[in-house]
């Protein structure tokens, strides 16, 4: 299993940054809530570059006393297209460990990935990303208007398949004050129980920011990422 159902949607947090010029580092915190109501789980996003001009290494972490999630990935950046260099999953919680550590080789291409129940190796496309930096290259694709955007990504084994459409505009508040949103919708296969469904509030003026982001998994249950701490380029 992956992480449990009020991480499900915080997996999906990634920053949607600027096109051709570097990538700008920042930090972020986010408060969980489910149903409303506050959790222990607290999430951090942090890029920064790494040795080499076109490198970044990008973390994102969720930790309580209930659970224990990182997430990392190593890549390279040219014009709007993340190429990963290493990318890391680990989970431990709720009597649950997982892991997922996976070489890409662009060569082939194709990658190696190696988790508890061995180690595989399979070919994949050429535009394939991770899962933490797949949606690097949106702001390119909203920032021209499109409003949807396809992504294929590798995790563990598999190959998935992402299809995220803007829906609506919303002006939120955010450690940055009032700014005005996209809300993106990660759109699921017909046959998929439609009542769940995975929200994202990103800004514009903050890089394509996610700034939030809802899981809705029944009528009955819900969790939301907020963010309340942010340090990094301000609003444009």
């Amino acid at each position: 299993m992956r992480a449990p159902l009020i991480l499900a949607a915080l997996l999906w947090l990634a920053p949607l940054i600027a096109g051709a010029a570097p990538l700008a580092p920042f930090s972020a915190e986010y408060r969980i809530y489910v149903n409303k109501i506050p959790t222990p789980i607290k999430a951090t996003l942090i890029l920064e570059p790494v040795a080499g001009d076109d490198r970044y290494h990008m973390l994102f972490e969720a930790h309580s006393w209930l659970l224990n999630n990182r997430e990392e990935s190593w890549f390279r950046w040219n014009r709007c297209a993340p190429r990963t260099i290493r990318y890391e999953h680990e989970f431990n919680g709720f009597g649950k460990h997982r892991y997922y550590h996976t070489d890409f080789d662009w060569d082939k291409p194709g990658v190696i990935t190696e988790s508890e129940d061995g180690v595989e190796a399979f070919a994949i496309p050429e535009d394939a990303l991770d899962e933490l930096s797949m949606l690097l290259r949106a702001r390119c694709v909203f920032a021209g208007g499109d409003k949807e955007y396809d992504a294929t990504s590798v995790y563990g084994d598999d190959l998935r398949h992402h299809h995220f459409v803007v829906v609506d505009r919303e002006t939120i508040d955010t450690p940055m004050g009032e700014l005005d949103t996209l809300v993106v919708e990660k759109k699921r296969d017909k046959d998929e129980d439609e009542k769940r469904r995975t929200l994202f509030w990103v800004a514009p003026k903050v890089g394509y920011m996610v700034v939030k982001a809802r899981h809705i998994e029944s009528a009955l249950l819900h969790g939301e990422l907020i963010m309340r701490e942010y340090n990094g380029p301000l609003p444009e």
